[in-house]
């Protein structure tokens, strides 16, 4: 009999702010990629992505206007994204 691969899907939605979001596609386009026959959702690589964020420092959840928890990027990662990308324009310019 073969085996199937079960697709788990998380009850509730991941609720998260526009930086997060953009990692999360990211993770999971990479996740995809790289995960050879194995099946995956955006639901769990953002969910995987959001525990490791939240343990380094860069990630914090939160409880939004409607009492829901969310998660948005803390201003370290805001900063070090911004540094990334005033390096990125500088070596365009020398370019």
């Amino acid at each position: 009999m073969p085996m199937q691969a079960t697709i788990l899907k998380i009850a509730m939605p991941l609720l998260m702010d526009t930086i997060l979001t953009e990692y999360a596609d990211q993770a999971f386009e990479t996740a995809r990629l790289r995960r050879n026959r194995v099946h995956t959702t955006p639901d769990l690589v953002s969910a995987e992505m959001l525990v490791e964020l939240e343990a380094s420092g860069d990630a914090m959840r939160f409880v939004d206007g409607e009492g829901r928890v969310a998660w948005k990027a803390t201003p370290r990662l805001c900063d070090h994204l911004k540094d990334l990308e005033r390096d990125a324009q500088d070596d365009l310019e020398d370019v």
